[in-house]
């Protein structure tokens, strides 16, 4: 009897009634609360707090995605204007290369169209002497010394014609 008295009482301290299920409770409580309704209510909080979870973390997925994808079109942005910076910087290289060059070209040029220059006064000067020498002469050879001078005049216009083209 004492036997049956002591496991009375142990199968009546399992099934006590406890409100939490997550301590540990009895037969009788989970009954109690799963007629209550309390259960279904706990599990449903549960449920919602899962899916505003799984919702986030969906949501966080895709705002990763996005940047992902910002950050690879970035990338490929920057590198495009990287090349073209770097071909701008071939170009200034080369364009100013070319300026230095015609500039002591730009020198030497104004330096010989100066001498051409003078060396044209001189030819016009040496045109206009021959003119008055001419004008003044009457013996053949005055004519023929003006004439192999105006003969050199010529050449020497030619000459600087071809240069200052």
């Amino acid at each position: 009897m004492r036997f049956i008295l002591i496991f009375t009482v142990f199968l009546l301290s399992s099934c006590s009634i406890v409100e939490d299920p997550n301590q540990s409770g009895g037969l009788v409580s989970t009954a109690t609360n799963i007629a209550a309704g309390s259960y279904d209510e706990r599990l449903q909080k549960r449920q919602e707090i899962l899916d505003d979870a799984q919702a986030k973390k969906q949501q966080l997925e895709e705002e990763n995605q996005q940047l992902e994808t910002e950050k690879l079109t970035l990338s490929q942005q920057r590198e495009v204007e990287t090349q073209k910076l770097q071909v701008t910087a071939a170009n200034i290289k080369q364009l100013e290369k070319k300026l230095k060059g015609e500039k002591s070209t730009l020198k030497s040029n104004k330096k010989s169209k100066s001498k051409q220059l003078r060396r044209l006064k001189e030819l016009k000067s040496r045109n206009k002497k021959l003119q008055q020498r001419i004008n003044t002469s009457n013996n053949d050879d005055a004519i023929k010394a003006v004439q192999e001078e105006r003969d050199r005049l010529d050449k020497e216009l030619s000459l600087l014609l071809e240069a200052a083209q």
